[in-house]
């Protein structure tokens, strides 16, 4: 069977020859998105001045950081507040949220980019899902704990720790197996976060109920003060706003257009007036991106006064918002000649003008707080296209670097995909919200494994019965996943000696050991040692 070609394959062909390939090879194609940085450096840059180069790639770093900060904004503003939503909504706690909603919020783009291959794995799909938890639950845990050290729940960490460990082990089994894998092994693998998720939502129940019949009956002082230690658990720290409906004066449309461009344009003038030149130099740049995201994203904010409510605005978003959703994902399809996108906008608006005239400017509807779906898809797409972009400048640097298919692959490829959910753990952490961060880096590689590995080891073992299939670990796939197993356990050792309160040494624990790794993975690329498994 021939070998894919691979596009750090580039540096081995003469400079006239290299533009054609990277425009042309498949492997250097699917890893751009909506630019194409490789034909942009090997086709306009001279790559055969080290100065160009060396300024090429800096340009790129300089533009994934602009990127970075723009998926900053997107997770702090949007996202974040749409979780709590969704989360408040289905009345779950930090724990139960952690593992449903934010797992696969961040690996909704992982999904669907498994669901368009079709549910093929490849010979690096293990070193990725291993790669992807290393860098998840033991350097994002570790940033999270280092920003909010905090007190875990015991029974929540444990429970969060076993199922990692058992799908880390379980995969890295199935993956030794000499005769390779049937379809009898693949399918338990699918079962993990499944399982997960079932005890999750168990596990709330449990809590409610222990806590309604301890209120049920009179309490002596050990069962009242357990009381108020289990309460906290079964609820989200929110500062919901009251919202006064009985209070309603005026016409439905007083203060139109003020409160759409309230809402719009706001601006922190104070910070303007009071900052520095940088200061305000950044307020200004950020001003437009600000304005832009307002109105592609909906965002229902319990904790803002009428939860962010802008009549106009929002009249404008559901017109907007499904009509462009549609044109990315179904441009390509048209119903009776028309395309389907149209549609779609023929239909909303219709559906907008009966919402404009059943509302009023100052009072939210009652339906408001429920349209959070709609600005929890649109900041998905977003921030999987912001993602997708990180990928192609990450991929690229490491192409022009010369870099090992692994070596790529377990740092800068792992990194952009992963990029999302270090910014959301991180912003989730600060605004106080650790415990549903902490618990995201055990769910969120259970779930990537579940869809990059399990799901297409189930597919393909069904598909080859009854013969067996035979993915391997890949170069580096056994040294990052022995590497992880211990990482875990050095986790455990610090929840543990701690007695659940994770401290900052807790983070800057697993922070040294990730950058210890990463000089391993340096060494094996250098060929100063080997890696497991050769």
């Amino acid at each position: 069977m021939r070998e894919e070609t691979t596009c750090r394959k580039v540096h081995d062909l003469p400079e006239t020859r290299r533009c054609h390939f990277v425009l042309n090879t498949p492997d250097c194609v699917t890893n751009m998105n909506f630019i194409n940085y490789l034909g942009w450096h090997f086709c306009k840059v001279d790559v055969g001045n080290g100065f160009n180069t060396f300024w090429s790639v800096v340009g790129m770093l300089l533009m994934a950081i602009y990127v970075f900060w723009m998926m900053q904004m997107t997770i702090n503003k949007y996202f974040c507040p749409i979780l709590k939503v969704i989360a408040d909504s289905l009345r779950m706690n930090e724990s139960t949220a952690g593992v449903t909603v934010l797992a696969i919020a961040n690996g909704s783009p992982d999904l669907f980019t498994a669901i368009a291959s079709r549910m093929q794995s490849s010979k690096y799909t293990f070193l990725i899902c291993m790669s992807q938890a290393m860098f998840l639950h033991i350097f994002v845990a570790g940033v999270v704990i280092l920003t909010k050290p905090f007190n875990m729940e015991p029974n929540y960490y444990i429970r969060d720790f076993g199922f990692l460990f058992l799908n880390v082990a379980y995969m890295d089994y199935i993956h030794k197996r000499p005769n390779g894998i049937n379809w009898v092994l693949a399918l338990p693998s699918s079962f993990i976060f499944v399982g997960y998720v079932l005890v999750a939502i168990i596990d709330q129940h449990l809590l409610m109920a222990r806590i309604r019949k301890l209120e049920k009956r009179e309490m002596d002082v050990a069962e009242a003060l357990q009381l108020e230690e289990l309460k906290p658990q079964t609820q989200l720290p929110l500062k919901r706003q009251i919202i006064d409906r009985s209070d309603v004066k005026g016409g439905r449309n007083k203060h139109l257009f003020r409160q759409f461009w309230n809402t719009v344009g706001e601006f922190d003038t104070e910070r303007f007036r009071r900052g520095t030149v940088l200061v305000k130099v950044y307020l200004i740049l950020k001003q437009p991106i600000d304005m832009i995201l307002r109105f592609l994203i909906p965002v229902v904010d319990m904790e803002k006064p009428l939860y962010g409510w802008s009549k106009l605005l929002f009249n404008l978003q559901v017109i907007l918002v499904p009509t462009y959703i549609a044109y990315i994902i179904i441009r390509g399809y048209t119903i009776a000649g028309i395309a389907s996108y149209i549609l779609i906008l023929i239909i909303m608006i219709p559906i907008a003008i009966l919402i404009f005239f059943l509302t009023r400017t100052d009072t939210p509807p009652k339906f408001f707080r429920f349209t959070s779906s709609m600005g929890f898809l649109a900041t998905i797409f977003l921030i999987f296209c912001l993602t997708s972009e990180v990928n192609a400048m990450f991929f690229t640097v490491a192409t022009i670097m010369k870099v090992s298919q692994d070596f790529l692959l377990a740092t800068a490829v792992c990194w952009a995909i992963s990029s999302n959910d270090l910014v959301t753990n991180l912003s989730l952490a600060l605004q106080g919200w650790p415990r549903m961060a902490l618990t995201a880096t055990f769910s969120a590689p259970v779930f990537g494994s579940f869809v990059f590995l399990a799901l297409p080891l189930v597919v393909q073992s069904f598909m080859n019965v009854p013969s067996n299939i035979n993915p391997t670990e890949g170069g580096f796939g056994e040294t990052v996943c022995i590497f992880l197993e211990v990482g875990m356990g050095f986790s455990m050792l610090s929840a543990l000696t701690t007695n659940f309160k994770l401290r900052r040494a807790c983070g800057f624990l697993l922070v040294s050991y990730y950058f210890f790794f990463l000089g391993v993975l340096i060494l094996l690329e250098k060929g100063v040692i080997l890696a497991y498994g050769v």
